[in-house]
């Protein structure tokens, strides 16, 4: 065996504690890198096994294309893959752009893969721009174009849909979190490479520091300053080596508990991911590990091969003196001491500080995104039912048994409301009895209003009847009618529509334009199916709250029966003179409208789209708390991540404020034994140390307020731009309580640390 390898060994074994504190911190490192990699190649492979199936990773749906439509897009340099069906019945067939399409062929559905799924939506404006494809259109054919909603959701965009910009289509994700998250594990891996490369420089600073005696005696022997060098990169590669080993085998065992959070956190959307060790991210893991040991290692061992003997011996550091600062003047005599030991010894210090801003700081960020990000899911949007299903009536859909098939199948309990809406127009008497001017029309002072009937199922009119005290056969009108404020979009006021106390009396009347003296005329076309009693309340029945801004009109609640009544002559009346019923809400088909109520969205959007396509039916879902569940679920998992990460980086910075502390004080036991000759107490160096404490502490609280503010208000003003809040939501509760918390914990390190000195000193006395 070599004479360094020798030596090496030899001072691993005298210097133990200090050599255990530098391979955990190099052990700590690893894990948080071999950690995040990990993670990150098993989420995305558990995507690749669990979603992007062959024939399932498509990210768009257009449906009844011809061959020329085909044609022109085909050739997109964005597309990856696309899938045909030829015929709804029939399945899926990959084709690439070289593919012969039968020109004969009238409609066909495409299913595409984008190359990029985080630029979905700038795809698919691209292609409905190419396609010429219309508002119109899309209204003519609700599944004109669909989105693969599920495997979108899992890459964090949330919610894609065509909306309306300029009268023109224009595809648009509610939520994408798709950059967020990359973003992060970019953020993640730079931030604890940095963070490694700081306390991995302080702990090999510290060990050779401690050793340059050693160093400076070999160098006095005959030792070569190679010798030397081969040394300290001998131990280095050894903590190392063992640092990566147990850090690795660690950091698979806690990947696999993460993981199985994970799961639980996305247990509703039906996916699990399990731990996939890549070799190309493991290389990647040790190339990243590597290189920031070289780098936070070289500087101190060329620093020690380089020094002098006699500095080496002396192991000194010529002390600028500076005049005294106001906090040295007006301080006990403690704390003078401490603020001098500080400025003596300040490149450890330095590295405290830098330890307890970054986990501040880290705290401060993260806590108060986190409390914004819930805010965005705690506000109450304007439905208060999870779902409405739109079921065609001519196919004779048992919807009732799909329910409760669901109902089975999960043990989630449905609520639903089967109902039926149509607008109609009808002539208020007395006039006097209409409180506001809004969808109102007027003939020869006559006044007649829009508003909404709809019809509901026996059970549902009869509970809300009792509620109401009402009778059986009564009609309910909804009386709040919410209207836009004048020159201001989106701003509303809720103003009542009728009088409560009335003898009201409603005509169901056909309204058209009389352009000859160009005014709207209206004939009564019904004088009995309105009759009867009118409650008029100012609460809507639970469930169709949205319609409350959606028809900006009072709305009637009448039972099934009666509705299919006034609805029949509502479509089908046309009168003597050729005038047709101005119908104010259009129906595409002859429909029935269920609202459901479910304790998971996203379990029964999953099943009703499986059945629909299964099946094949006349069943048209629209989730109203489908995307704030899918959001809820993202912070999470954001939350989750983030938390990780702050618990990781206190952890480093306690174990690395350890070894610097401890380091400190042992350097300084002359000192302290000094300060007992000259008649100090126990309780004094307790106090020069705590002083210390606290002094670094406040400097550290500073900087960590300097550099929280900008960052705060960047994370406030980009909240903004998704919630209007009139409050600041920092969570300054749990902020103090953590500050506090670390405060605690670095006295605790301070005051123990001593422990081994005042040991010293009272053994040095008794001698």
């Amino acid at each position: 065996m070599k004479i360094e390898l020798k030596l090496t060994l030899n001072n691993i074994k005298k210097n133990k504690k200090r050599t255990s504190f530098t391979t955990i911190s190099i052990m700590m490192c690893s894990i948080l890198i071999f950690l995040t990699t990990m993670l990150v190649s098993s989420v995305k492979n558990g995507i690749k096994e669990l979603s992007e199936k062959e024939y399932n990773d498509y990210h768009i749906i257009l449906r009844d294309l011809n061959s020329e439509d085909f044609n022109k897009i085909k050739d997109k340099e964005y597309i990856e893959k696309i899938y045909i069906q030829e015929d709804s019945n029939k399945n899926l067939k990959r084709v690439d752009k070289n593919y012969d399409i039968n020109t004969n062929q009238e409609k066909m559905n495409l299913y595409i893969k984008y190359k990029n799924v985080k630029e979905v939506c700038k795809y698919s404006n691209d292609i409905l721009q190419t396609l010429n494809i219309s508002n119109d259109i899309l209204l003519s054919s609700k599944n004109k174009c669909e989105f693969n909603q599920k495997l979108l959701t899992i890459y964090g965009i949330i919610d894609v849909e065509i909306a309306t910009e300029n009268y023109n289509p224009k595809c648009i994700a509610r939520v994408n979190y798709s950059y967020v998250i990359e973003l992060m594990i970019t953020i993640m891996l730079i931030a604890i490479s940095v963070l490694f490369i700081i306390i991995l420089y302080n702990a090999f600073l510290i060990t050779i520091n401690e050793r340059k005696k050693e160093y400076a005696v070999l160098n006095s022997i005959g030792g070569t300053e190679a010798q030397i060098l081969k040394m300290i990169l001998l131990e280095g590669c050894i903590m190392g080596i063992i640092g990566i080993c147990v850090g690795g085998v660690i950091s698979i065992l806690e990947a696999n508990i993460i993981l199985k959070l994970l799961n639980n956190i996305l247990e509703s959307t039906g996916y699990y991911f399990k731990l996939i060790i890549d070799i190309k991210y493991i290389i990647l893991s040790l190339g990243i590990i590597i290189f920031n040991i070289f780098i936070s290692s070289i500087i101190p061992i060329v620093k020690a091969s380089t020094t002098s003997v006699m500095q080496n011996i002396r192991n000194n550091k010529q002390i600028k003196h500076k005049n005294n600062t106001i906090m040295e003047r007006i301080l006990a005599i403690e704390g003078k001491i401490a603020i001098k030991n500080i400025k003596r010894n300040k490149s450890k210090y330095v590295i405290i500080t830098i330890l307890l801003v970054i986990c501040m700081t880290s705290y401060i960020v993260v806590s108060t995104y986190i409390q914004y990000e819930k805010e965005t899911a705690k506000i109450v949007n304007k439905y208060d039912s999870d779902a409405k299903l739109i079921i065609d009536s001519t196919q004779n859909i048992n919807y009732k048994k799909i329910l409760n098939d669901y109902e089975n199948k999960t043990g989630d309990k449905i609520e639903y409301i089967e109902y039926k809406l149509t607008g109609i127009t009808v002539l208020v008497e007395p006039n006097q009895a209409v409180l506001t001017d809004n969808a109102v029309t007027y003939d020869d002072g006559n006044k007649g209003m829009h508003m909404v009937l709809i019809g509901l199922n026996d059970e549902t009119y009869k509970n809300y009847i009792e509620k109401l005290n009402a009778n059986y056969g009564d009609n309910i009108i909804y009386n709040n009618v919410t209207e836009i404020l004048e020159g201001q979009d989106l701003i509303y006021t809720n103003n009542q529509a009728l009088k409560t106390k009335c003898d009201l009396n409603l005509s169901l009347i056909a309204t058209y334009q009389d352009n000859e003296n160009e005014i709207n005329r209206f004939k009564k076309i019904d004088n009995g199916n309105l009759d009867g009693n009118f409650v008029i309340v100012d609460e809507n029945i639970a469930g169709f709250r949205e319609l409350q801004t959606k028809y900006f009109s009072p709305i009637i609640f009448t039972n099934m029966k009666k509705y299919n009544e006034i609805e029949k002559i509502n479509s089908n009346y046309k009168s003597n003179d050729g005038y047709e019923i101005e119908k104010w809400i259009v129906s595409d088909f002859d429909e029935i409208s269920v609202k459901i109520k479910c304790k998971n969205i996203i379990n029964f959007s999953n099943y009703i789209d499986n059945v629909v396509k299964k099946q094949n039916i006349g069943i048209y879902a629209e989730y109203y708390s489908l995307e704030n569940q899918e959001k809820i679920i993202y912070i999470k998992i954001i939350q989750f991540i983030l938390n990780i990460i702050v618990v990781a980086i206190v952890i480093i910075g306690i174990i690395s404020t350890i070894n610097i502390i401890n380091a400190s004080l042992c350097e300084r036991k002359q000192e302290f034994k000094v300060l007992d000759i000259v008649g100090a107490t126990e309780e004094n160096i307790n106090k020069i140390v705590i002083y210390e404490c606290i002094y670094m502490f406040i400097k550290s609280l500073i900087i960590t307020s300097i550099l929280s503010i900008p960052i705060l208000y960047l994370i406030i003003n980009y909240m903004k731009n998704i919630i209007i809040l009139d409050k600041i939501l920092i969570p300054f509760g749990n902020i103090s309580l953590f500050i506090l918390g670390l405060f605690i914990i670095s006295l605790i390190i301070f005051l123990y640390a001593t422990k081994f000195i005042k040991k010293e000193i009272n053994y040095g006395r008794k001698q």
